[in-house]
Protein backbone atom coordinates (compact mmCIF):
# COMPACT_ATOMS: atom_id res chain seq x y z
CA UNK A 1 0.00 0.00 0.00
CA UNK A 2 2.97 2.41 1.03
CA UNK A 3 4.93 1.40 -2.15
CA UNK A 4 1.46 2.47 -4.43
CA UNK A 5 1.30 5.21 -2.46
CA UNK A 6 4.47 6.61 -3.50
CA UNK A 7 4.54 5.81 -7.10
CA UNK A 8 1.49 7.49 -7.51
CA UNK A 9 3.24 10.72 -5.58
CA UNK A 10 6.39 10.06 -7.77
CA UNK A 11 4.14 9.74 -11.07
CA UNK A 12 2.17 13.09 -10.20
CA UNK A 13 5.36 15.20 -9.23
CA UNK A 14 7.18 13.71 -12.71
CA UNK A 15 3.86 15.08 -14.74
CA UNK A 16 3.54 18.04 -12.32
CA UNK A 17 7.14 19.02 -13.75
CA UNK A 18 6.27 17.89 -17.50
CA UNK A 19 3.27 20.50 -17.43
CA UNK A 20 5.41 22.92 -15.79
CA UNK A 21 8.07 22.82 -17.94
CA UNK A 22 5.97 22.50 -21.43
CA UNK A 23 4.35 26.06 -19.98
CA UNK A 24 7.27 27.66 -19.15
CA UNK A 25 9.15 26.78 -22.45
CA UNK A 26 6.13 27.83 -24.88
CA UNK A 27 5.60 30.90 -23.06
CA UNK A 28 9.54 31.14 -23.45
CA UNK A 29 9.16 31.08 -27.18
CA UNK A 30 6.02 33.44 -27.53
CA UNK A 31 8.16 35.93 -25.99
CA UNK A 32 11.15 35.57 -27.55
CA UNK A 33 9.20 35.66 -31.33
CA UNK A 34 7.09 38.81 -30.17
CA UNK A 35 10.45 40.21 -28.97
CA UNK A 36 10.62 40.24 -25.26
CA UNK A 37 12.51 38.47 -22.73
CA UNK A 38 11.90 34.91 -22.27
CA UNK A 39 10.70 35.81 -18.73
CA UNK A 40 8.76 38.48 -19.77
CA UNK A 41 4.95 36.71 -19.41
CA UNK A 42 5.97 35.15 -15.76
CA UNK A 43 7.47 38.17 -14.77
CA UNK A 44 3.90 40.32 -15.80
CA UNK A 45 1.82 37.89 -14.08
CA UNK A 46 4.17 37.49 -10.69
CA UNK A 47 4.12 41.38 -10.75
CA UNK A 48 0.12 41.40 -11.11
CA UNK A 49 -0.68 38.60 -8.77
CA UNK A 50 2.17 39.35 -5.96
CA UNK A 51 3.01 42.64 -6.31
CA UNK A 52 -0.16 44.66 -7.20
CA UNK A 53 1.03 46.12 -10.49
CA UNK A 54 -1.53 47.17 -12.60
CA UNK A 55 -0.10 49.43 -15.36
CA UNK A 56 2.63 48.48 -17.25
CA UNK A 57 4.27 51.93 -17.49
CA UNK A 58 7.97 51.61 -16.47
CA UNK A 59 7.15 47.65 -16.28
CA UNK A 60 10.45 45.40 -16.30
CA UNK A 61 11.29 42.40 -15.64
CA UNK A 62 12.46 41.40 -12.53
CA UNK A 63 13.77 38.50 -11.00
CA UNK A 64 10.84 38.89 -7.88
CA UNK A 65 8.20 38.62 -10.33
CA UNK A 66 9.85 35.74 -12.08
CA UNK A 67 10.09 33.52 -8.49
CA UNK A 68 6.81 34.58 -7.29
CA UNK A 69 4.79 33.48 -10.28
CA UNK A 70 6.97 30.30 -11.14
CA UNK A 71 6.22 29.27 -7.71
CA UNK A 72 2.86 29.45 -8.15
CA UNK A 73 2.71 28.02 -11.64
CA UNK A 74 5.17 24.78 -10.39
CA UNK A 75 3.16 24.18 -7.05
CA UNK A 76 -0.39 24.13 -9.20
CA UNK A 77 1.36 22.19 -12.08
CA UNK A 78 2.46 19.51 -9.13
CA UNK A 79 -1.11 19.66 -7.33
CA UNK A 80 -2.50 18.75 -10.88
CA UNK A 81 0.24 16.08 -11.82
CA UNK A 82 -1.34 14.10 -8.64
CA UNK A 83 -4.19 14.76 -9.02
CA UNK A 84 -3.89 13.08 -12.18
CA UNK A 85 -1.90 10.62 -10.87
CA UNK A 86 -4.25 9.50 -8.30
CA UNK A 87 -7.12 9.54 -11.14
CA UNK A 88 -5.16 7.11 -13.23
CA UNK A 89 -4.38 4.83 -10.76
CA UNK A 90 -8.27 5.01 -9.52
CA UNK A 91 -9.45 4.29 -12.95
CA UNK A 92 -6.93 1.07 -13.61
CA UNK A 93 -9.41 -0.53 -11.37
CA UNK A 94 -12.54 -0.01 -13.85
CA UNK A 95 -12.70 0.03 -17.42
CA UNK A 96 -14.98 2.95 -17.38
CA UNK A 97 -13.57 5.00 -14.71
CA UNK A 98 -11.51 6.85 -16.95
CA UNK A 99 -14.11 8.34 -18.29
CA UNK A 100 -14.86 10.05 -14.77
CA UNK A 101 -10.74 10.89 -14.55
CA UNK A 102 -10.90 12.44 -17.80
CA UNK A 103 -13.79 15.13 -16.51
CA UNK A 104 -12.58 15.80 -13.10
CA UNK A 105 -9.14 16.12 -14.90
CA UNK A 106 -10.56 18.87 -17.42
CA UNK A 107 -12.85 20.30 -15.30
CA UNK A 108 -9.52 21.35 -12.45
CA UNK A 109 -7.54 22.35 -15.16
CA UNK A 110 -9.79 24.67 -16.62
CA UNK A 111 -10.32 26.36 -13.40
CA UNK A 112 -7.40 26.56 -12.71
CA UNK A 113 -6.69 28.11 -16.45
CA UNK A 114 -9.60 30.30 -15.76
CA UNK A 115 -8.10 31.55 -12.35
CA UNK A 116 -5.27 32.58 -14.20
CA UNK A 117 -6.82 35.00 -16.75
CA UNK A 118 -8.78 36.08 -14.32
CA UNK A 119 -5.79 37.02 -11.91
CA UNK A 120 -4.22 38.43 -15.55
CA UNK A 121 -7.30 40.49 -16.16
CA UNK A 122 -5.35 43.51 -15.73
CA UNK A 123 -2.69 42.69 -18.15
CA UNK A 124 -4.99 41.02 -20.52
CA UNK A 125 -3.91 42.83 -23.64
CA UNK A 126 -0.21 41.52 -23.75
CA UNK A 127 -0.98 37.87 -23.03
CA UNK A 128 -3.80 36.54 -25.28
CA UNK A 129 -5.90 34.33 -24.12
CA UNK A 130 -5.63 31.66 -26.92
CA UNK A 131 -1.83 31.38 -25.68
CA UNK A 132 -3.05 30.27 -22.09
CA UNK A 133 -5.29 27.84 -23.72
CA UNK A 134 -3.66 26.33 -26.33
CA UNK A 135 -0.16 26.31 -23.90
CA UNK A 136 -2.63 25.00 -21.69
CA UNK A 137 -4.00 22.17 -23.65
CA UNK A 138 -0.31 20.80 -25.17
CA UNK A 139 0.50 20.92 -21.32
CA UNK A 140 -2.10 18.62 -20.45
CA UNK A 141 -1.85 16.20 -23.48
CA UNK A 142 1.31 16.37 -22.79
CA UNK A 143 1.02 15.47 -18.81
CA UNK A 144 -1.66 12.49 -19.81
CA UNK A 145 1.05 10.74 -22.09
CA UNK A 146 3.03 10.36 -19.61
CA UNK A 147 0.28 8.84 -17.20
CA UNK A 148 -0.85 6.52 -20.00
CA UNK A 149 2.87 5.15 -20.25
CA UNK A 150 2.85 4.68 -16.82
CA UNK A 151 -0.14 3.05 -16.50
CA UNK A 152 -0.42 0.49 -20.04
CA UNK A 153 -3.80 -1.28 -18.31
CA UNK A 154 -5.60 1.80 -18.55
CA UNK A 155 -4.60 2.36 -21.58
CA UNK A 156 -5.09 -0.88 -22.72
CA UNK A 157 -8.95 -0.44 -21.10
CA UNK A 158 -9.43 2.77 -23.04
CA UNK A 159 -8.50 1.28 -26.68
CA UNK A 160 -10.87 -1.93 -25.34
CA UNK A 161 -13.56 0.33 -24.68
CA UNK A 162 -13.59 2.49 -27.56
CA UNK A 163 -13.78 -1.12 -29.76
CA UNK A 164 -17.00 -1.94 -28.07
CA UNK A 165 -18.58 1.34 -28.24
Amino acid sequence: MATARAEVLAQGLAAGVIGYLATAIMFSVFNVLTGHSPFYTAALLGATLFYGVESLDGFSVQASYVFAYNGLHLILYLLLGMIGSWLASVCETGSQLWYVGLFFFIGVAFHVFALVQWFAAPVESEIPAVSVWVTGVIAALLMAIYLLRRHPALARQMHHWEETA
